[in-house]
């Protein structure tokens, strides 16, 4: 088994992914996420997971981020609204990372493509 493997972020990368389901009834506030995702890499204790995401445009209110996570935008864009109103908003080529216990609104804008590295304790 070799100790390389390229990431693939085209229509063969969304082809491939699985349903998921991080987005909760009691989160979400509007839209239909209908997520996918494909996992690239984690860790023996799965505590740590890098791999793409995608979503349909919704809206949800996280009380708590469950992690530290880093994320490149790939496609669409999204919103995040944090507890004191401060909005930033990413697109294509963007990075942004989120600290575990983060407390806002994630707005998935148009529909999201995007990867991503998570640990979660």
């Amino acid at each position: 088994m070799t100790a390389v493997h390229p990431i693939p972020t085209d229509a063969e990368n969304i082809a491939a992914m699985t349903p998921s389901a991080y987005v909760t009834a009691e989160t979400l506030r509007a839209g239909d996420p209908q997520e996918h995702e494909m996992v690239h890499l984690s860790s023996g204790d799965e505590k740590f997971t890098v791999g793409s995401w995608r979503a349909e445009p919704y809206r949800e209110f996280i009380e708590s981020y469950p992690g530290d996570e880093y994320t490149r935008v790939l496609e669409g864009s999204v919103t995040l609204t944090a507890d004191d109103g401060i909005a930033h908003t990413f697109g294509p080529g963007d990075a942004f990372t989120l600290t575990r216990g983060w407390r806002g609104e994630y707005r998935v804008d148009e529909p999201l493509l995007k990867q991503f590295a998570i640990y979660v304790p």
